[in-house]
C-alpha cells in the first residue's frame, strides 16, 4: 500500500466515525445500557457495513452512505413502530418473562430462555440477593436485565398505559382489564386516553405521570 491508499483509508475512517455517531443519535441509542436485542443486532450489522467500506477498496464512500441510509431507515422505522404499536414492540423487542411468581419457579419459562438455576443464582447475586428463597417475583426484561421483588416488598410499579395505548398484557398479569382501567381513569377525570403517555399501577393505586406534551 502506498501513501495514497492510506490517505483514502483515513478519510473513510473519519467519514465512518461521523456517520456512526449520527446513526446512534438518529436511532436514539447512545449507550449500551439503552440497547435492546434488535439495537444490538443493528449495531453489529452497522459494524459489518463500516468494515466493508474501510477494507474493500472497490467500495466508495458514496456506496457506504447509500447503504447506511437504507439501514438507518430500517432502524428508524423499527424504533418508530416500537413506540406506536404494542404488537410491533412485542415482535421486535419481546416481552418481559416472569421466571418466578409468588415464590414459585416457573420451569417452562426457564426452559424457554435456556436458563439454569446456577445462572439464575448468579443474576440474583448481582442484585445483592444471595438466596433464591428470598425471591417473591423475578422478571427477565427484554434487555436481559433481571427485575426482582423480594418477599415482604411492596412490589414494583407496572406501566399499564403508554403513549395513549393500554398495555393489555400488563393488565392481564395484574388481573385487570381495560374496563377497569377506564373506570379508574374516569375517577381521576380522564375519560379518554388522549394526552396520557405514562400511567402506572403501584401498591393498589393508579398514578398518572404528567408530560410536557403540548395539547
Amino acid at each position: 500500500m502506498n501513501y495514497y491508499d492510506f490517505l483514502i483509508i483515513a478519510v473513510k475512517l473519519f467519514v465512518v466515525f461521523i456517520c456512526i455517531i449520527l446513526f446512534l443519535k438518529i436511532t436514539g441509542k447512545t449507550s449500551l445500557s439503552q440497547m435492546s436485542s434488535i439495537d444490538f443486532i443493528g449495531n453489529m450489522i452497522l459494524g459489518g457495513i463500516a468494515g466493508g467500506i474501510i477494507y474493500n477498496p472497490k467500495l466508495t464512500i458514496f456506496d457506504f452512505l447509500v447503504v447506511l441510509l437504507m439501514w438507518t431507515t430500517i432502524m428508524y422505522v423499527s424504533n418508530y413502530l416500537k413506540k406506536k404499536s404494542q404488537n410491533a414492540k412485542a415482535f421486535i423487542v419481546g416481552n418481559p418473562i416472569i421466571l418466578m411468581d409468588k415464590g414459585k419457579i416457573k420451569l417452562n419459562e426457564f426452559a424457554a430462555v435456556n436458563l439454569d438455576m446456577s445462572s439464575f443464582a448468579v443474576l440474583l447475586r448481582m442484585k445483592n440477593i444471595f438466596t433464591i428463597h428470598e425471591v417473591e417475583k423475578a422478571i427477565l426484561e427484554p434487555n436481559g436485565q433481571l427485575s426482582v421483588i423480594k418477599k415482604g416488598d411492596k412490589g414494583i410499579a407496572s406501566i399499564v398505559l403508554e403513549n395513549e395505548e393500554p398495555l393489555d398484557d400488563v393488565l392481564k398479569d395484574l388481573g385487570k382489564d381495560e374496563d377497569w382501567l377506564k373506570a379508574k381513569l374516569a375517577e381521576q377525570g380522564y375519560h379518554s386516553y388522549e394526552g396520557l403517555y405514562c400511567v402506572e399501577y403501584y401498591n393498589g393505586h393508579l398514578f398518572i405521570i404528567p408530560s410536557d406534551a403540548v395539547n
